[in-house]
């Protein structure tokens, strides 16, 4: 028999065994309802979060063949992410939701502009920093971000080891402006002009503390931003 023709049949069975194998039973997409899916008989209902990268657990494939991942426990889920063509979206275990306010467990970095969602911060001397980042004070100034999404970063807290977050958990905004570190904190006021090249205007206080700055300059938060 033809060696070509054995390995390809082989090739075939082989790829046909793991798809087989990593096809996700127990989850159903209701898409006669307004935005909710079943896990082990279980109710989620569509919500918008956040998660980094490294808490999404791969569970399997949906029968359309979508990717589907828990954050965080993969035997009880609260949270499930499904990545596809068909019932794409986040899913909240009913009677749950995002915590947007205790302990801060971890801070994602512009999750939702980076899309591989791989740069957070997480070490407890790392949110120690973050924690003094967020005490700044000083004289609001307004400044122009030539580019608000590579000049600087926003954040997002974590709360209570969720390993989610919402936008309603915003920490601020970090920037490198005129040969200045600058931080904007929630409530003050930015302004985006997407129709020119991003260019942002933004209310924020000059970060001075060396310390500081050669702190927050080790961690996710700068380490990409343009300067």
């Amino acid at each position: 028999m033809n060696k070509r023709f054995i390995l390809s049949v082989f090739t075939f069975i082989l790829l046909f065994c793991l798809s087989s194998c990593s096809k996700l039973t127990g989850l159903k997409g209701n898409e006669d309802s307004d935005g909710w899916i079943t896990y082990n008989g279980v109710k989620y209902i569509r919500g918008g979060f956040f998660c980094a990268a490294e808490d999404k657990k791969y569970l399997g494939r949906a029968e359309n063949g979508a990717c589907v991942y828990t954050v965080g426990n993969r035997n009880d889920p609260v949270y499930i992410v499904i990545d596809g063509s068909d019932n794409t979206g986040c899913y909240i275990k009913e009677g749950f939701s995002v915590p947007t306010s205790g302990t801060v467990t971890k801070v994602l970095v512009d999750p939702y502009v980076r899309g591989s969602n791989k740069k957070v911060v997480s070490k407890q001397e790392e949110l120690n920093i973050v924690a003094e980042l967020a005490a700044i004070e000083g004289e609001v100034q307004e400044f122009t971000v030539e580019n608000y999404y590579t000049e600087g970063n926003a954040f997002y807290y974590v709360y209570d080891g969720s390993n989610v977050s919402t936008y309603q958990n915003y920490g601020g905004y970090i920037a490198y402006v005129n040969g200045c570190w600058i931080y904007s904190a929630p409530g003050m006021k930015i302004q985006i002009d997407q129709r020119v090249s991003n260019t942002a205007v933004v209310e924020a206080v000059i970060i001075k503390d060396p310390e500081l700055l050669t702190g927050i300059c080790k961690t996710d938060l700068v380490k990409w931003i343009k300067r």
